[in-house]
């Protein structure tokens, strides 16, 4: 029994001496959240990696999300439509960087749906 008490606490204490971003699988989440007309990010930074995105939709409209990174040459990622107290969630590879987010959907970016997210390393 000792032998299994001491083999516990050394890997546990090894376990705790990795740094937090040791884990390759480590998932990040945000929120964000849509009414008309803003929209909201539950955080304004995640780290690179998996992140999870909740999309909510606590407005009177259908909206949508579009996110797409600053730099040159990178695609959007589209989220489907949600009709109001909707929701839905996609689990995205990001890498570090800066991410713009709006609602493309009629005139909703420029009455304001739209901010960004820092993905840091």
């Amino acid at each position: 029994m000792r032998r299994i008490a001491l083999l516990l606490t050394v890997v546990g204490a090894a376990v705790a001496a990795l740094p937090a971003s040791a884990g390759t699988n480590e998932l990040s989440f945000a929120q964000v959240v849509e009414k008309e007309f803003t929209l909201t990010l539950s955080r304004p930074s995640v780290r690179a990696g998996r992140v999870s995105l909740e999309l909510v939709n606590f407005g009177m409209d259908t909206h949508n999300l579009v996110i797409k990174s600053k730099k040159a040459g990178s695609k959007p990622i589209t989220f489907k439509q949600l009709d109001p107290n909707a929701r839905t969630e996609r689990t995205l590879r990001l890498t570090p960087g800066r991410y713009a987010l709006w609602c493309s959907l009629g005139d909703h970016k420029g009455r304001g749906m739209r901010t960004t997210l820092l993905v840091r390393a």
